[in-house]
Order: structure tokens, then C-alpha cells, then sequence
């Protein structure tokens, strides 16, 4: 895989495009500061065919009866809840909360990435919700949550 200072990326970009949305990947180093990371420059088309391999799953931990008088769906990957009198509600509520979370979760992307944190390996997940730009009919479509609403 090719690595290119980024001093001489400045100057191909348009180019070092047009390979990587060919499916070329390209490390950008920064040659000035030795112990920094590279950063990849690759097709958001192949980013998203791997997020798209990254599925959802629920389940409804509550349901209105002797301990609860509300629904709980809770998303097994993100740990987000939703929580209402009905399956619809809960779901509205819970589409909200994933629209929070991603939002917060990129606002602070140190924070939440941090191998320590137990985060991590919501990032593909959330960036699927990203993606969707808060359109919250696109969630409830990529998410499947007419799924959920069966009985």
C-alpha cells in the first residue's frame, strides 16, 4: 500500500481521488512528526459496503405488565434504549436517542474511541446513523425497526 507525505499529496489530490474511488487505498504520513499514525485516503463507496456488513439487533427487555407500565427496545450493539407506553412510541423514542448518541459519540471521537473506553466498536454502527443525516424515516428503514414492531 502506498504511503505519501502529505506535502506531496497536497499537490495530487485531485489524482490520489480519482485512484482511491477506484478502490486504491493511499496512507497520508505527516513525515515531519515521525511518531504520528498514518490516515488512509479510501472510497467512502467501500467504507459504507463494510458498515453495511455491521447489522442491528434488539430486543424488548420490558414490556407493560406487572414491573413496568412502558416498553423498552434496546439495541444490543450501542447499548440504546427507547422507551414508551407502546412498541411505537418506544421506537420513536429510541430513534431519538441513537440520533443523540451519534451525534455526541462524533462530537468527541477521542473520547469514545479510546481503547479503554468499551466504546469502539459502536463507530460502525453509528456511522451508518451518521450517514443518514438524521432523517429519522432513513433510520427506521436501515435499522429494519418494522421488524421489531411484530408481534
Amino acid at each position: 500500500m502506498p504511503s505519501i507525505p502529505i506535502h506531496e499529496a497536497k499537490n495530487k489530490l485531485s489524482a490520489l481521488r480519482r485512484e482511491a474511488i477506484a478502490g486504491r487505498e493511499f496512507l497520508l504520513a505527516d513525515t515531519k512528526r515521525k511518531d504520528d499514525q498514518p490516515a488512509s485516503l479510501i472510497s467512502t463507496a467501500l467504507l459504507d459496503e463494510l458498515c453495511e456488513s455491521k447489522t442491528f439487533s434488539f430486543g424488548w427487555p420490558d414490556e407493560p405488565g406487572k414491573e413496568s407500565d412502558n416498553y423498552s427496545l434496546y439495541n444490543h450493539e450501542t447499548g440504546v434504549y427507547g422507551i414508551g407506553p407502546t412498541k411505537k412510541e418506544a421506537v420513536e423514542d429510541f430513534i431519538d436517542n441513537i440520533v443523540d448518541y451519534t451525534n455526541v459519540y462524533f462530537n468527541d471521537l477521542p473520547f469514545y474511541l479510546s481503547i479503554s473506553g468499551g466504546r469502539r466498536g459502536h463507530y460502525w454502527y453509528l456511522r451508518r446513523i451518521l450517514r443518514c443525516e438524521g432523517n429519522k424515516e432513513r433510520i427506521y428503514q436501515l435499522m429494519e425497526l418494522d421488524k421489531v414492531m411484530v408481534d
